[in-house]
């Protein structure tokens, strides 16, 4: 694979941006291998952020923040200065109920939207695309963050283009701090960038990695690489002391949905606990051995390293499943129950394959390893609905993918609720279609139940209602298995003035380009 480091000015200084979003300085010699071709080594370092630079983290004070969305080539990417350091897609990290207030400026030659990924806010900051920044334009976003501590993020919003932006790089981790998430760190001495590892998943492709021009079938099952990145760097490695991590995990692939799980070097599963999911912590964590994690999606971790010893090293993978597209058109099949998709295109490997993601190595000798606490946090109650469910079938009709047999129109608002009240949504997808990860703008919710769910979600059902464990905290985006039935339930309190517009779609950012998204009209 061919890689690219791109250069361009920010105020007389050169920052760069690497083809898979964020730069990473490559091991001196080492060339990394195509592995569309060949399975390769693990020969390049987890890329982790400094002070300043790709993906660093920026702690947003009083003052306004001015980050511009650029471009170099096929690559975008936000930058911004501030306190003499410059960054390229920050982690903005914030307090529960601080403020704030961020300038975009398009420097793109295409319009751009900012979309403020799983936090509470009206309809002028949400960055629905319905108001876009044109090129050039300035546009302010400020609000309270009132959102309880957890990993969201910012990413590009504009209709049409969503899926090109995001895949070129343009996005980048928001962390909203709080009481639990302090005591969570002091109770097993973490420390970010060290013991607490974020985590972006994405899927290229060999060649040139940051083009984006989709075939007919990528437009209609989504778009899919063969290369596994994480935070940047292809199938790379990172040495960990024997103790506990805290692993804070995006999948900010357009499309792939990946089964993560972990195995030591001779094949052994190694157990973790899920601690949170999109919406922060649960109240107590969760052992598992395996989760789904569909775009968009953010899970929160702690392994342990100590039983493996040193020398020893263990694997991030994704295990095979079966992706289930099963749509018919006249030129595309996708056969259900395999692993593979009968016009994939070249250089993609299908949704459901097994792929390497990450090794661990771990060194050193041990050393003080706190207990994780059994309590973590507290969740707010489920909302209980004042009404009959509000029926959504997700379907796939006259070569567009559909919520309700309908298709987004920016001069309608299908779906009408009542400001204060609280509702169930049955998401109901079709057995002849595909996975979809559905995103509500505005609003955490929580998963009541799943109903009729596939085989090979069975073993990972805890309790009656047929949950995972990824469905036990508060969520903003969820995923809905063909065949499947997900009962969700929203709070629709909000404290902002007058009408609000939001949108529900799936987020396979092709599925959300080409309509597969309703307007929600709270008043």
């Amino acid at each position: 694979m061919r890689r690219r480091w791109l250069q361009f000015a920010a105020a007389g200084a050169a920052t760069s941006l690497a083809p898979a979003s964020w730069p990473a300085d490559p091991t001196p010699g080492v060339v990394a291998l195509d592995l569309c071709a060949s399975e390769g080594a693990f020969v390049q370092s987890l890329y982790i952020p400094g002070g300043e630079g790709a993906q660093a983290r920026l702690a947003l004070g009083s003052e306004r923040l001015t980050m511009r969305a650029v471009a170099q080539s096929d690559a975008l990417a936000f930058t911004a200065t501030a306190s003499g350091r410059r960054f390229t897609n920050p982690t903005l990290v914030v307090d529960e109920g601080s403020t704030i207030a961020v300038d975009v400026v398009n420097d793109l030659p295409e319009p751009t939207a900012t979309h403020w990924h799983g936090l509470t806010v009206d309809t002028r900051n949400d960055g629905n695309g319905e108001a876009p920044i044109m090129p050039g334009e300035r546009f302010g976003y400020g609000f309270t963050v009132r959102n309880r501590g957890g990993l969201y993020w910012y990413h590009p919003h504009p209709h049409g283009a969503t899926a090109s932006q995001v895949h070129r790089g343009l996005f980048g981790l928001l962390e909203v701090d709080d009481d639990d998430q302090r005591a969570l760190r002091r109770a097993l001495d973490l420390t970010p960038g060290a013991t607490e590892l974020s985590l972006v998943l994405q899927d290229r492709r060999a060649g040139d990695a940051d083009r984006y021009a989709p075939a007919p079938e990528d437009e209609l099952l989504g778009w899919y690489g063969c290369l596994p990145h994480v935070n940047g760097v292809l199938r790379p490695f990172h040495q960990v002391a024997p103790r506990r991590y805290r692993l804070r995990i995006l999948n900010a692939a357009n499309a792939r949905t990946f089964r993560l799980a972990f195995r030591r070097d001779n094949g052994t599963p190694v157990p973790f606990a899920l601690i949170g999911t999109d919406g922060g912590l649960l109240e107590a964590p969760v052992q598992c051995n395996e989760v789904l994690l569909s775009p968009a999606e953010r899970i929160d971790l702690v392994i342990d390293f100590a039983p493996v010893g040193q020398g020893g090293f263990v694997i991030m993978e994704s295990r095979a499943f079966a992706p289930m597209h099963d749509v018919r058109t006249a030129s595309v099949r996708a056969d259900a129950g395999d692993a593979s998709h009968a016009h994939r295109p070249a250089h993609a490997i299908a949704d459901g394959a097994p792929l390497d993601l990450l090794q661990f190595r771990v060194r050193g000798s041990r050393s003080p390893n706190p207990p994780l606490p059994k309590r973590l946090s507290r969740l707010p109650a489920m909302p209980a609905s004042t009404g009959d469910d509000r029926p959504l079938r997700l379907s796939f009709a006259k070569g567009r993918w559909r919520i309700n047999d309908r298709v987004y129109d920016m001069r309608a608002a299908p779906i009408e609720v009542a400001r204060g009240g609280s509702e169930t949504w049955l998401l109901r997808n079709y057995h002849t279609s595909a996975p979809h990860a559905m995103h509500l703008h505005g609003f955490q919710f929580r998963v009541v139940e799943r109903e009729t769910s596939p085989d090979q979600l069975a073993p990972l059902a805890i309790g009656s209602n047929g949950r995972v464990a990824t469905d036990l905290g508060l969520k903003d985006t969820v995923l809905v298995w063909p065949g499947e039935s997900v009962r969700i339930a929203i709070d629709f309190r909000t404290p902002f003035v007058g009408p609000q517009i939001y949108l529900l779609h799936c987020h396979n950012l092709e599925h959300e380009d080409a309509g597969m998204m309703l307007r929600v009209k709270v008043d």
